[in-house]
C-alpha cells in the first residue's frame, strides 16, 4: 500500500518542493526503486533495505513500512519504520532485531536538511496515524548527523551509544592485518592458523544448522537470549542471494571435521557488519574465533569495504577486549525516542518487562525507566542503560 504526502517545503536551492511517501508491507510497488536507490546512496546500510526487512519483518513480527522523499520525482531519500505491538502500547522504531543501524539514508548532500525535515515530519504524522506511543530513530555512526535529526525531531530521550570499528584502510598492515598487534593477539593467531583449524563459506542450510546449535549452546552458556533461528533461516533465503550477507564457518581439520565457530556478516556500501559470531566453548582453546575474524577482515578489505563494525558489546569485558586488540575504535551514534503518546506504562514498568514484552526492539533507555517521568532531560550513557538492565548478571 503506498500513500502519498506532497510537503510544501522548498526541497533546494531552485525551491523544487519535496512529497513523501509511505509504502507500506511487504513486497510493495516501490520496492524496485527503493532498492535502487541505496545501491547508490552513500552511508546508507543493509539494516535500512527491503532485503532486510524481509527478513526481520516476521520476527516480531512488526509492520514495516518505507518513507520515501522524491523531489520531482526521484528518489533523495529514504526511511525504515517498523511498528510493533505490545502490552504496554505500540511502538515505532526505524530499525528493530539484531544489529539495528540506520534512521534516514539520503543521497541529495546539497538538500539533506530539507530531506531530513521531510522524513522527519512524515515519520511523526505515521507514529501519530498508528497511535504509536513513542517513536525511536537511529542515528549514523560513521556519518554523524544527529544535528539534522534534532530541530525537527524534538527528541524526548537520548541514548549515547558506542560501537567499536576497525577502519579497513587505515588500522590494518599491507597484509591485512593490525597495523599494531599486541602479544597476545599475535600468540593466539599462530596457535589459529597453525594447521589445526579452516574456513569454510559454503552457504548451505546444513551448515547453518550445525553453527546455529553452537549460537544457541554458547547464549545458554552466558543466561543470554539467542538470535532467533529464522532470522539466519531468512537471511540464507534473502540477504546472501543478494550480495548482502554472508556467513563464514570455521572446522577443525581433524577428527570429524566438525563446525567449531561461525558468524553471519551483512555488508553493504562501506561497512560490514559482524552481526553474530559464535565459538563453541569446548574448542576455544584452538582460537577459531582469531581465525574467524582475521579471515572476514581480509575478505572485507578485499572487497573494497571500509569499515569493519564489530556490534556494540558490554561496556566491559571480554568481548569488549577482544575487539579492542584488533586496533579497533569506539564510534558513538544515539537513539533518539520522541513520546507521541501516553509513556507512563513504560515508564512505571521494568527493564526486565519491557525487555520481555517487547524482544529486540529499543523502547526507552533502561535507566529511565522506573518512574512518571523518567528524567527525560537528561540523556543516557550505554554504561548506565546497561548497567540498570543487567546490574551485576553479566
Amino acid at each position: 500500500m503506498t500513500e502519498e504526502h506532497p510537503t510544501s517545503k522548498a526541497g533546494a536551492r531552485d525551491g523544487a518542493a519535496l512529497a513523501t511517501s509511505v509504502a507500506s508491507g511487504t513486497g510493495t510497488d516501490q520496492d524496485a526503486e527503493i532498492e535502487a536507490f541505496f545501491e547508490h546512496c552513500p552511508g546508507s546500510f543493509a539494516q535500512q533495505t527491503p532485503a532486510w526487512r524481509n527478513v526481520i519483518a516476521p520476527l516480531g513480527p512488526d509492520a514495516p513500512h518505507f518513507l520515501v522523499c522524491r523531489r520531482a520525482g526521484e528518489v533523495v531519500g529514504v526511511m525504515p519504520a517498523y511498528a510493533f505491538d505490545g502490552p504496554l502500547g505500540r511502538i515505532l522504531t526505524s530499525v528493530p532485531q539484531a544489529g539495528p543501524l540506520g534512521g534516514i539514508a539520503c543521497g541529495w548532500a546539497a538538500g539533506a536538511e530539507a530531506v531530513y525535515d521531510a522524513l522527519l515530519e512524515a515519520y511523526l504524522a505515521l507514529a501519530n496515524s498508528l497511535d504509536a506511543v513513542v517513536a525511536t530513530l537511529i542515528t549514523n555512526p560513521f556519518h554523524p548527523d544527529r544535528a539534522l535529526y534534532e530541530k525537527r525531531f524534538r527528541p524526548d530521550y537520548d541514548l549515547e551509544n558506542v560501537t567499536q570499528v576497525l577502519d579497513l584502510e587505515e588500522d590494518l598492515d599491507e597484509g591485512g592485518m593490525p597495523a599494531r598487534m599486541s602479544a597476545n593477539l599475535r600468540r593466539n593467531l599462530r596457535k589459529a592458523t597453525s594447521g589445526g583449524l579452516r574456513i569454510d563459506e559454503d552457504q548451505s542450510a546444513e551448515n547453518l544448522e550445525a553453527w546455529y546449535a553452537i549460537h544457541a549452546e554458547r547464549h545458554a552458556e552466558i543466561g543470554a537470549t539467542p538470535l532467533p533461528r529464522e532470522l539466519f533461516r531468512g537471511a540464507l533465503a534473502e540477504m546472501v542471494p543478494k550480495n548482502k550477507a554472508r556467513f563464514f564457518f570455521v572446522r577443525r581439520t581433524a577428527g570429524r571435521g566438525e563446525i567449531v565457530a561461525g558468524g553471519f556478516y551483512v555488508f553493504h556500501d562501506q561497512v560490514i557488519d559482524a552481526l553474530m559470531p559464535s565459538t563453541a566453548k569446548a574448542y576455544a582453546n584452538l582460537a577459531p574465533n582469531f581465525l574467524l575474524a582475521a579471515h572476514t577482515i581480509r575478505w572485507a578489505r578485499e572487497r573494497g569495504l571500509r569499515y569493519y563494525n564489530w556490534e556494540p558489546s558490554p561496556p566491559a569485558g571480554g568481548v569488549y577486549r577482544f575487539k579492542r586488540q584488533w586496533g579497533s575504535r569506539d564510534i558513538t551514534y544515539h537513539y533518539l525516542t520522541r513520546v507521541t503518546g501516553d509513556a507512563a506504562p513504560f515508564l512505571q514498568s521494568t527493564p526486565a518487562e519491557i525487555s520481555r514484552h517487547y524482544p529486540w526492539h529499543f523502547v526507552l533507555p533502561f535507566d529511565k525507566v522506573g518512574s512518571a517521568e523518567g528524567d527525560a532531560r537528561e540523556g543516557s550513557s550505554r554504561e548506565a542503560a546497561w548497567a540498570a538492565r543487567y546490574g551485576s548478571e553479566r
